[in-house]
């Protein structure tokens, strides 16, 4: 009965992380990424190029919840060691790679 639960509750994560990165794909504005930290349009040089690469960001960090979601239901507690060294790791890389992405398309 745990390993459903974990299975569901990765599967729960992955699909909001892909859904953060679907809807930044399609927002017309700046989507943020820090909380409560808005961008302006006018400090991003490509609004849509800027938008579909933080949306692969979260694509690709959904990808850590739903491999971890699936290896519950064969090794749960590997899943959860796996769950929670990806998840720490991912949340750095996140953080890396927005600033990247940041760089790239901020008006200089």
């Amino acid at each position: 009965m745990e390993k459903y639960i974990l299975f569901l509750s990765c599967m729960l994560c992955g699909a909001i992380f892909l859904g953060l990165g679907a809807y930044s794909v399609k927002k017309k504005t700046p989507m943020n990424f820090w909380s409560g930290v808005e961008i302006p349009s006018e400090s991003i040089s490509d609004i849509p190029a800027y938008n579909r690469a933080v949306g692969r960001l979260w694509g690709g960090y959904s990808a850590v919840w739903f491999i971890s979601g699936l290896a519950a239901l064969w090794r749960p507690v590997e899943a959860t060691i796996l769950m929670c060294v990806l998840g720490a790791v991912g949340a750095v890389v996140l953080v890396l790679v927005y600033k990247r992405i940041e760089k790239k398309y901020r008006v200089k």
